[in-house]
């Protein structure tokens, strides 16, 4: 099995190449050359007597998917929140659960959650961890994204427990100090660090630009849940807003706000399928895009969702060209008919918002992304059989006919994480008895 990780050159051959490098453009029947974990060269045949030819007949070639906002740890507790009928009832059942994980708890649900997101097609992960109670727990963490192979933005969740907030915020800000340090300054590294800050909710203003200050100071991004109403404004008057910070869900943000974000140089996370199916108003899904904010994409809550970014996409989707349509009617254009600028949603923009999006958002849009040569070799193989690629843009067949079944292949830095439908360097027997152990400890209290 670890022969499939693969540290010399691959040559993926003869697939439906999606760069999403505008330069580039498709290749149908393309190549793409990987050597020393970058892409080397990406053309139309390309002959590479030394490399492991990787053969893509019938597949498209896409940049691996990003997701920029997943709380991994809730990985055991699937389904607790299929019901959730706001946020108070996530608050009430959900989030609880979280005081009773120990270390190893967070390793284990950290590392089947990865697991099951590159095994979907997910390469990199913004991990907002806001369940690090103890030093010992973000270690617990860390070390199942050091064993996953998976690239990872570790957000140090600053919410541990909620009555020791105050008296625990220095030795957390050092402790993030510390993991900085040992995990260094490198963009490219699989591991990297950033913060997760505390949301108003649970801090004051100063207590947050405290927090803020730190980050900052480190170089650290930082991301935050940004849910209340006129809450954008008080950020940007403090300071806190920059394209350092990613607000995530900002469902309730006015044109005005989208115009701060955008001015200020912020990216959002959307967590589409959640946020729809949780009665969130989701007019600032299309109006982001439009006001120069980058969208991106991200899954939440394992607790509610798939671990899949597929589903994201196609329901993102499917949304924004509703509500163009809504605009539309209420403008009295009806039936619908084409014109210069509508309709602004097409399915390549959305797989956009997972690729390159995701990667500006979190600090690695020279690295990720697309499929450039000289950038990291984040790569995922997708079968169209046994029933054949759409007709027409292909980057319309990712969003729309896609699944996570799909995925054949997956690549994270030129090595083989999955291949040919299966993951490698993983005891998937043992998976299950895993999660089951978990969760007794963590629902049960045993």
């Amino acid at each position: 099995m670890e022969r499939h990780l693969s540290d010399g050159r691959i040559l993926l051959k003869n697939g439906t190449v999606i760069t999403l490098d505008p330069e580039l453009g498709d290749l149908p029947g393309g190549d793409v050359l990987i050597s020393e974990g970058r892409i080397e060269q990406v053309a139309p045949e390309i002959d590479a007597p030394d490399a492991e030819v990787v053969p893509a007949d019938g597949m498209l070639v896409i940049p691996g998917l990003i997701d920029t906002h997943l709380h991994m740890w809730q990985q055991p507790l699937r389904g607790l929140g299929a019901g959730q009928w706001g946020v108070d009832d996530y608050v009430a059942k959900v989030f609880p659960v979280r005081e009773r994980y120990g270390p190893q708890d967070m390793y284990e649900s950290t590392y089947m959650c990865a697991t099951e997101a590159l095994a979907n097609g997910t390469t990199t992960v913004l991990d907002f961890c806001h369940n690090v109670l103890t030093e010992e727990h973000a270690e617990g963490s860390l070390r199942a994204h050091r064993e996953t192979g998976q690239r990872v933005l570790f957000a140090y969740g600053m919410l541990g427990y909620e009555d020791r907030l105050e008296a625990e915020r220095a030795s957390r800000l050092a402790q993030v100090s510390r993991i900085k340090e040992d995990l260094g300054s490198d963009p490219t590294s699989l591991v990297r660090l950033g913060m997760g800050l505390t949301t108003l909710t649970f801090a004051s203003m100063e207590d947050l630009l405290v927090e803020v200050e730190h980050a900052r100071g480190l170089g650290l991004p930082m991301t935050i849940h940004q849910n209340v109403p006129g809450e954008i404004v008080r950020l940007q008057k403090a300071g806190v807003l920059g394209p350092d910070l990613l607000p995530v869900h900002s469902n309730n943000a006015t044109d005005g706000e989208l115009q701060l974000l955008a001015s200020c140089g912020c990216a959002i996370s959307f967590t589409t399928e959640g946020e729809f199916g949780g009665g969130r108003p989701m007019s600032a899904l299309h109006r982001a895009d439009r006001a120069g904010v980058l969208p991106t994409l991200g899954v939440d809550v394992p607790s509610r969702v798939a671990v899949d970014m597929f589903g994201q996409l196609r329901i993102t989707y499917n949304i924004m060209r509703s509500a163009e349509a809504a605009i539309e009617r209420q403008e009295g254009r009806w039936p619908l008919k084409r014109y210069e600028g509508s309709p602004f949603t097409t399915a390549r923009r959305v797989l956009e918002y997972a690729t390159v999006n995701g990667a500006k958002a979190i600090g690695l849009g020279d690295h990720l992304g697309t499929l450039t040569p000289g950038k990291q070799a984040d790569i995922v193989l997708l079968r169209t059989g046994p029933f054949g690629v759409s007709v027409g843009d292909p980057a319309a067949h990712v969003v729309l006919q896609s699944n996570a079944g799909d995925v054949d292949s997956v690549l994270v830095a030129g090595r083989f994480r999955k291949r040919g439908g299966e993951l490698v360097g993983v005891d998937t027997e043992k998976l299950p008895f895993m999660m089951r152990d978990l969760q007794r400890r963590v629902l049960n209290g045993s």
